[in-house]
């Protein structure tokens, strides 16, 4: 059976798609002024006819939506906020670790967004040391009371524990009492699920992730559904990161600030695979040919931020595409965007790709600009967000505290790797192909104990979760 990939990037009134083979090629792509899924989706079919590709050959559907409509207002580069009214889960938000009330939740958010989402909040007895052990005892009375008290008011649950990114059991058990006591009437998020050590940080990201729930559902049924009216009812549906990667529908509502920057840093992957380079400079350019943005390639994914990131003017642990905006001089923006000393090749793409590359001087295509070895637009350059998309793997992470003298060293080292198994497959990986990607151990400064940050990623292609 061939089974053929359809990606699109919805980045604002300018759509993409492409059609990628079995074996990587890509088939056919559109370009198109339009915002709708559908009028992009149609015209890939119809580019994509002659060559005998049908909508029932496709068995996978890659979005890339940095503009998802649940998203919009939501900057990860100024911090500014718009509302929609009405649409926002409310939020429950459980802090376990009584003794942190020094810095109580929400203090570092403005105080608009915090009334618009948050209807309760706690600071329970729990979390966990260090060592692992625990740091309070958990308090099961006092999740089953705030669980009374919230019931059938909220759309999600945020819970955060101190040093969950050591052992997660807190949240676990947490999530298990307001389970039981609310049934399925919203979403638990835990905060060890986002990454991050900080625990203000982590847990404003999980706050803002409950929040964004509901709307973003709304959103995943109408892609599905633009999916499903076209014949492919059969596809496995899949939304884009941040970090080039993509996960599930059901994932991505869950974790929908991964989303931010997805469209950006599927041209960066896009980019890689249309110019078959895996490190180098990716310019994405404007209808008008300008270039908005640089970005790095390293070893075939975009370079990420440190993860301090402000949304919506609160500071979260989340890292997104380190793109270098164009304030000055490309050549200013090139040196910016390097991690690393030496030129790399200038890969264009985006709209207006080809109109940026006609602009040099004759003496430079294909040679160099400063700080480049050479300046390079790849066929189907204007579609590079769309075969990104088509071409991302499933990605999965788990990222823990691990002290190095630990006797059961050996064991929390292999349970972290198969929680980044886990989360590959949670995401949408074929389970029978997940491999490790890397796994990575960083010494924590500052600590009387020898002590690790590690962080270990799992992942494969996309499974076959659609029926024909």
């Amino acid at each position: 059976m061939t089974s053929y990939r359809l990606g699109v990037a919805l980045p604002g009134k300018r759509t993409s798609a492409a059609i990628l083979a079995p074996d990587g090629h890509v088939v056919a792509t559109v370009e198109l002024e339009s915002d709708t899924p559908g009028d992009v989706i149609d015209a890939v079919l119809e580019a994509a006819a002659p060559h005998g590709v049908t909508a029932s050959d496709i068995d996978h559907v890659m979005f890339a939506v940095t503009d998802l409509r649940a998203l919009n207002g939501l900057s990860a580069e100024t911090g500014y906020w718009r509302g929609w009214p009405g649409r926002l889960a409310k939020v429950a938000a459980v802090r376990l670790g009584a003794a942190t009330t020094s810095v109580p939740p929400l203090t570092m958010w403005p105080k608009e967004l915090c009334e618009r989402v948050v209807v309760a909040s706690t600071c329970l007895s729990g979390g966990a040391m260090l060592d692992g052990s625990d740091y309070e005892p958990l308090d099961f009375e006092g999740l089953l009371a705030f669980a009374r008290r919230i019931s059938g008011i909220v759309g999600a649950v945020a819970i955060t524990g101190v040093f969950s990114s050591v052992t997660p059991r807190h949240e676990l058990a947490a999530a298990e009492v307001l389970r039981e006591e609310m049934g399925a009437s919203g979403a638990i998020l835990l905060s060890h699920e986002y990454g991050g050590l900080g625990l203000v940080e982590r847990e404003n990201a999980t706050i803002l992730q409950a929040a964004l729930t509901a709307p973003v559902a709304e959103e995943t049924a109408k892609l599905l559904a633009a999916v499903t009216q076209r014949g492919m009812a059969h596809a496995e549906v899949f939304l884009a990161r941040s970090d080039g990667t993509i996960a599930t529908l059901d994932n991505a509502v869950t974790h929908p600030l991964s989303l931010l920057g997805g469209t950006d840093a599927t041209s960066v992957v896009g980019a890689a695979v249309l110019a078959d380079e895996k490190d180098a400079l990716v310019g994405m350019t404007n209808v008008d040919g300008t270039v908005r943005a640089v970005c790095a390639l390293t070893d075939g994914s975009p370079r990420m931020t440190m993860g301090h990131t402000k949304v919506a003017g609160v500071p979260t642990g989340l890292s997104v595409p380190a793109l270098v905006s164009m304030h000055a001089s490309l050549e200013e923006a090139i040196d910016r965007a390097k991690d690393a000393p030496g030129d790399l090749p200038l890969l264009l793409v985006g709209p207006g790709a080809r109109t940026f590359v006609k602009s040099l001087s004759p003496r430079i295509v294909g040679t160099a600009l400063a700080g480049t070895v050479k300046v390079d637009s790849p066929d189907d350059a204007e579609a590079a967000a769309a075969v990104g998309a088509a071409s991302a793997p499933v990605v999965g992470e788990a990222r823990r505290i691990v002290p190095l003298n630990s006797p059961r060293l050996e064991e929390i080292r292999a349970a972290v790797r198969e929680a980044a198994r886990a989360s590959a497959m949670r995401a949408g990986a074929d389970p029978a192909k997940v491999a490790l990607v890397s796994v990575e151990e960083k010494p924590l400064a500052y600590l009387s104990e020898p002590t690790v940050v590690m962080r270990v990623r799992a992942g494969g292609p996309p499974r076959d979760g659609g029926t024909r």
